[in-house]
Parts: structure tokens; sequence; C-alpha cells
């Protein structure tokens, strides 16, 4: 399901006749729900007895909010928030601001393939959290023989930025092993001997992923010590819980879902139906058009796109159906479908499915199993 939209979202009213089919929890593949992605969140229940550290705690939630518009745009990391930020500021002067989100408030929010998104979140985390990054990282490992004479005052202005003086330990410190600093990564996703100017790293910002497997097979480790309920970054946090109440584990006022698939098309689209002909990038397609641009991106930005660091093509298939059963909810809860090589490996089983049920009068959508039981 690419996207979903108020208009098409309405709830399914719940019927005897479902109350009894229900009687017994009915198990079903992901992405296999006749609902769109919001229904489909409308009826989940992210247990917070079991998730309880992928939510955030508060009723208020820091936003981009534009007044003018009532309208709320509800950040997910790793799903296209740095698109959404802009398209706020951009297109509805939005500022952020601490938001109770409540009817008759319209608030929109962009969801993402679990598995990619899994991906992104680990190199994002996997780079905040390292021992050499010391901006708002309780992990940095400070060094006080570089905390002296001329090299404090060299980085002083990054110390000021820093969470912490001292360092907690990294739950998961064997994903460091033999990396002492930013060029020891690099050197290990962009090696020397694979640039053009081996004296020289400018070209490593972009370029694709040349590691040997050290790095897959790190996440391959990770994932199998990783029991999916204690987030050690706030980059690894599952959506489902980001956009449902830590109270009662239920979604929260969520009136638009979009995929980040197709984002731009999305925003676009979004930005022509509050603004109409005002809308900022319908403005410059125009101008575009008009002076004989032939490929017009509107003012729609990607964020940032910096290429994966670890080749997911050398991760195998078992830590590959652990990421999944670590984000079931997302798939269940989103109505995404499987990967189709995990698809085809469950077909017939009962492991990696959701459950539905009825609970106190009202459907609840869960995943079958939890992730701190992985599956042998």
């Amino acid at each position: 399901s690419s996207s979903s939209s108020s208009s098409n979202n309405t709830p399914h009213n719940n019927s005897s006749s479902l109350s009894q089919l229900l009687s017994s929890p009915l198990l079903f593949t992901p992405g296999s729900l006749p609902l769109s992605q919001l229904s489909t969140l409308r009826h989940c229940h992210a247990d917070p007895s079991i998730y309880r550290n992928h939510f955030k705690e508060k009723d208020t939630r820091r936003v981009p909010y534009s007044e003018k518009h009532n309208l709320a745009y509800l950040m997910l990391p790793k799903s296209g928030s740095s698109t959404g930020r802009f398209m706020m500021k951009h297109e509805f002067d939005a500022v952020e601001r601490q938001v109770k989100l409540e009817p008759p408030m319209n608030s929109i929010a962009f969801v993402r393939d679990p598995l990619s998104r899994f991906y992104s979140q680990y190199d994002e985390a996997y780079v905040r959290t390292a021992p050499w990054h010391n901006v708002q990282n309780p992990y940095y490992a400070k060094d006080d023989e570089n905390d002296d004479g001329e090299n404090n005052k060299i980085k002083s202005n990054n110390r000021k930025r820093k969470s912490a003086t001292g360092s907690l330990p990294h739950p998961f410190p064997y994903l460091y092993d033999n990396l002492h600093s930013y060029h020891d990564y690099e050197d290990v996703f962009c090696p020397k001997h694979t640039r053009s100017n081996p004296n020289s790293n400018r070209e490593c910002t972009f370029a694709q992923t040349k590691e040997n497997g050290t790095l897959a097979s790190r996440l391959e480790r990770f994932v199998r010590d990783y029991d999916g309920r204690s987030p050690y970054d706030i980059h690894l946090a599952l959506q489902v819980p980001l956009l449902s109440n830590a109270k009662d584990g239920r979604a929260i006022h969520v009136t638009e879902l979009y995929n980040t698939t197709d984002a731009g098309r999305e925003w676009h689209a979004i930005a022509e139906r509050y603004l109409g002909d005002d809308a900022t990038w319908l403005q410059n397609a125009k101008k575009e058009k008009m002076a004989g641009t032939k490929e017009s991106h509107g003012g729609v930005i990607q964020g940032r796109s910096y290429p994966r660091r670890l080749d997911v093509s050398l991760v195998g298939r078992e830590a590959e159906r652990r990421i999944v059963e670590l984000a079931l909810l997302d798939y269940c809860c989103l109505n995404f479908p499987l990967p189709k090589t995990i698809a085809e490996e469950v077909d017939g089983r009962t492991d990696l499915n959701c459950k539905m049920d009825y609970d106190g009068g009202t459907v609840r959508i869960q995943p079958a199993i939890f992730p701190d039981t992985a599956i042998k």
C-alpha cells in the first residue's frame, strides 16, 4: 500500500459477526489485510509492557506545525523526516513547537518499509554512538590524554555540544573492534586501494561501499544479540510506537499516513491540496516549464542521501529474517508485506505472522510473536 489519506481511512465498524470470528485469534501474513495502512494502524495494539522503550512518553509532541493550516507533521527517524521538515517549513511556514495531537488538528506522517529502514537506522546509530563521535553521544569514549592543552582549545566547541563529559559503556562494543576513529571506519567502507587517490578521502562521502563483509558480519552479530525491546539510540525505535500512545498502545491522532516510497509526489499532492495554486513547488514547476527545463524536482529535497556504509548484499538470509522478526510490529500494524525471499520461506508456516483478536470490544492487531524470542 503506497499511501493513505483521511478520505479513505474510516475505521471499519466492529460487528457481532466479527466478534465471533475473532473469538479465537486469527493469524495472517503481514501485508495481506484489505485495509489501508492508516486503518491498520488504528486497529493496532503496541503493547507498552513490551515496546516501552520505543515510545515517546509525553502527551505533547515537538513537531513542525502550521498554525494557518492547523497541520502537524509527525517526524519518524529514517522515514523521510528531512524532506518533511523542509516541506513543512518552506510550503506551510511551519515552526517546530510542542503541540497536543487531537481533533480538529490535521496530522500527517510518512512510514517506510521496515527492512530498508532498519539498515538505515543501523547505519545512523552506528555512527552516532561510535566511541569517537563526541556530539550528543552518551557512549563517547573520552580520551583524557587528548583533553589537555592545545587539543582542549581546538576541540572546545565540539565538547560544548557533547551530551556528557563521561561515557557509558556501549551495549555492543564489538561493533567497533579495531576501529578507533572515523577515518578507521572510513577505511573499511572506502579502502584506500579503491580510491582514485589513496591519500585523499574526498570521494568517500558519496562513494558506494566497498566493504569486504566486516561491517555486514558485525550487523549480523548485533541482530542476533539485540532483544528488540531496548533501542540504545532513538534512531533504532520502531515506527508504530512513535505513532502510538505510551499508556494504552493505541494509535495517536493521525489523520493522513503516507509511504516514503514516493515521498516527492505525495508531498506535492499534500501541498496542492492545502495550498492550491499557492504551492511553491507548483509555481516553481510552472517557471521551469516556461524556461524549458525538462526535469523538475519542485523544491522537494530527499534528505541526506549518503550511500549505506555496510554492504547489505553480504547480509545473510538468517540475519535478514531476524531483522524482520525485530520489526514485526511495524510489518503487522502498517500492513507492509514481507520481503519476497522471507515471504516464500514463511508461506504455510505460523511464524513471522500477525495476530488479530477481539479485546474489550475492539479489534486488536499485533505480532504473533514478540522480538525478544529469537526464532530457531
